[in-house]
């Protein structure tokens, strides 16, 4: 298999024809053909149904397609990688955040890190539950930070700080459930939604949701932002980290609540993780050990 042959066929079925992929990609059209036969012979597979008037995949040219493109992305990264070097351009540091982690604590040492690595380009990305490991698993970045989901033996991890987790709802909204006890009883909240944020891992355990009531609404989000939005207008109640929110508690737009038989509030630890088979690069190296070396007294001085 050539990289050729398989751009000649990517470009067959993104054009519809033959006739198309060899003008696209600049070759002639018996070499299109000649390119996907081989394919289809080394294989021993048909990639296309040639009976109808154009060309249309088979159940296997279908599958092949699919892995055709990741590879061929792949190989158009490894391309500008080599480009890059080449100019003497050193590829960034790809982070994976946990939406939750971005507090004043990790904020502060990713600044420290630029003022004294202002040279290393930073790739960051935000997830959630996890998604932030998967993102690992899948070679989207080097390091990440966040909570502890599904983390095993593939992972080294090392904590870095605490944030706060608690359960808020609208002032107003929380005056209908007429609650006469310090904790509101479970029952009258089966009526509100409780928001929660989307699980983007393709192959989590259930929802990747740990403390969610057994019964009742839930509204799901892809984000903290619109989680917080959704609860300001008083149209649900939700487990928050508690620096999202810090000046809707100060000025009284949004309350802690205790529901009973459920964790409220608590604290929850936040890792830098990594996956321990992974070679790391020159700047992850760099960013694990002062991410890792962090003071109180670095981060005050910002």
């Amino acid at each position: 298999m050539k990289l050729d042959q398989l751009r000649a066929f990517i470009a067959v079925v993104e054009t519809g024809s033959f006739r198309s992929a060899a003008d696209s990609i600049h070759k002639t059209q018996p070499g299109i053909s000649a390119a996907v036969k081989a394919l289809e012979e080394q294989y021993g597979i048909l990639l296309f149904d040639r009976n109808s008037y154009r060309p249309t995949l088979t159940a296997e040219g279908h599958a092949f397609f699919q892995q055709s493109k990741k590879l061929m992305s792949q190989v158009l990264q490894l391309e500008n990688l080599g480009h890059d070097l080449a100019q003497g351009t050193e590829a960034p540091l790809q982070l994976c955040l946990s939406q939750m982690a971005l507090d004043d604590d990790c904020m502060s040492r990713i600044k420290a890190f630029q003022l004294q690595h202002a040279d290393i380009a930073l790739d960051i990305t935000t997830d959630h539950l996890y998604g932030v490991q998967e993102k690992l698993a899948k070679n989207k970045c080097e390091i990440a930070i966040g909570p502890r989901y599904g983390l095993d033996d593939r992972h080294a991890f090392i904590e870095l700080n605490k944030i706060t987790m608690m359960a808020v709802i609208n002032p107003d909204l929380l005056a209908t459930l007429s609650a006469n006890d310090a904790k509101i009883k479970q029952q009258p909240l089966y009526s509100i939604p409780q928001i929660l944020v989307t699980n983007t891992a393709e192959n989590a355990p259930e929802n990747g949701h740990q403390y969610v009531l057994p019964t009742g609404k839930r509204w799901y989000v892809n984000d903290f932002q619109a989680k917080k939005a959704i609860l300001l207008h008083g149209l649900g109640w939700a487990r928050m980290p508690k620096h999202c929110i810090q000046s809707e508690l100060d000025n009284g737009q949004l309350v802690p609540m205790e529901v009973e038989n459920f964790t409220s509030q608590n604290q929850l630890p936040i890792f830098m993780i990594r996956l321990r088979h992974q070679t790391q690069s020159y700047q992850a190296n760099i960013f694990w050990e002062m991410m890792k070396n962090f003071s109180n007294v670095t981060r005050t001085d910002l």
